[in-house]
């Protein structure tokens, strides 16, 4: 090991994006759907098929580590390998439980503080799963949050029903509660400190935001109105797919963060994802007027834009409000994937704008994974750019500081 990589080994992490960890009931989800994107519950021959892939024949080995020492021989001889590993690790998590598992996971992976996006639900047969509150997560680091954008939203129709608003309420109601934890800085819900916002409209309407007329939003708004029901009003959720009402409100967030003295970071969902998402619409050059039109705004293009890595890049090297993160990438792709990813993104990309997360979902070991390897390349990368005399020994511990540390503290006002 060379002595950046044992640098790297030691240092501490901030995890600018993750999400809750489902309740107990997350144990009982296939390994292999977890280390993927795909929706295959309900498919057991395409469970199977993604026991193929090489990132989840290399994690169910690093998570059998996590819990034991080495595999006996006669498991690695066996037939049904993958099969009595996962049994193995499934009885040690019940053993141990969440709590346990979780500090291990915070311990091992030297992780102080992590900044949450809890609006991520996990349904599945019309049943929405558990998760662990912000409170939780608490117990075992610091933790802050961001919101969600399309949430608001959703929440905020939901809100304009009940009160029978006009438009010009509901626009001035939107508008206050993006100013209101910008001023404050406190979610009023649960109490959390609020560091940024995030949007998925890559998912919903695609990367494209265009800025419609207030004519076009008003028609919108008044058939959303119109086609909402509000038979069970505690009940109720809405799922907002209204390009024109999603670009509109993406407007008025940065708007409102640009005339403030700190704007807050939007993290916006860029690059692969589930089936949900058209990949096409995912490209982040598709943001360039956005980051254009909001030059003092710091958006975050999450998940190295994978497979459109380069162009994030591209974007980071010639915009100053755009940064870009590995998460999701690491631990997802394959080794070489991300070895060849995280090396196209030094192509261009200034280190002061790269920043390590986990985009952890559903449960506490993909903490693990993602900084196991995340340290793992980077070291690797920039242990190759100083024998290239690229860079000195103390410029890669200065750059290993700001990915996984520094870059995070200092863009979100930590």
């Amino acid at each position: 090991m060379t002595e950046i990589e044992k640098y790297t080994e030691s240092v501490t992490v901030v995890d600018h994006h993750c999400h809750n960890v489902l309740d107990q009931q997350g144990f009982e989800l296939p390994l292999s759907f977890i280390l993927s994107e795909a929706n295959s519950l309900d498919n057991p021959i395409f469970l199977n098929q993604l026991k193929s892939t090489l990132t989840f024949k290399r994690s169910i080995k690093d998570l059998y580590h996590f819990y034991f020492e080495n595999i006996p021989l006669q498991v690695e001889s066996n037939n049904n390998y993958d099969t009595i590993i996962e049994q193995l690790i499934a009885n040690k998590r019940r053993e141990l439980g969440m709590e346990n598992i979780m500090k291990m996971v915070f311990e091992k992976s030297k992780i102080e503080a992590i900044i949450l996006d809890d609006s991520l639900k996990f349904v599945y047969n019309q049943i929405e799963f558990p998760i662990k509150s912000n409170q939780w997560h608490n117990k075992f680091t610091k933790i802050f949050k961001i919101l969600r954008l399309e949430t608001i939203l959703e929440k905020s129709l939901i809100e304009c029903k009940k009160q029978q608003m006009s438009f010009m309420s509901w626009k001035n109601y939107i508008e206050k509660k993006v100013r209101d934890p910008i001023e404050s800085g406190i979610d009023t819900e649960d109490g959390v400190r609020v560091v940024g916002f995030k949007s998925i409209v890559a998912y919903r309407t695609g990367l494209k935001v265009e800025n419609p007329s207030i004519q076009k939003v008003m028609e919108e708004f008044n058939a959303i109105m119109s086609s909402i029901e509000l038979n069970d009003i505690s009940g109720t959720q809405l799922r907002i797919a209204s390009k024109t009402l999603i670009d509109f409100f993406i407007h008025i967030t940065m708007g409102v963060c640009s005339a403030s003295t700190k704007p807050l970071p939007l993290q916006i969902h860029t690059g692969f994802g589930d089936s949900d998402l058209n990949m096409e619409n995912s490209n982040p050059l598709l943001l360039k007027q956005l980051i254009e039109t909001y030059p003092t705004v710091p958006i975050v293009l999450l998940h190295c834009s994978y497979p459109y890595t380069k162009e994030a890049g591209f974007l980071g090297w010639v915009y100053p409000n755009v940064y870009v993160d590995i998460g999701l990438a690491f631990p997802l792709l394959s080794y070489q994937g991300m070895k060849s990813t995280f090396d196209q993104l030094l192509e261009l990309t200034p280190i002061d704008k790269i920043m390590f997360s986990s985009d952890t979902h559903h449960v506490p070991e993909f903490y693990y994974l993602a900084v196991k390897y995340s340290k793992q390349i980077i070291s690797k990368a920039f242990s190759k750019s100083i024998k290239n005399n690229e860079i000195t020994l103390n410029e890669a511990k200065e750059f290993i500081d700001k990915i996984f540390k520094l870059n995070v503290l200092k863009l979100y006002n930590l």
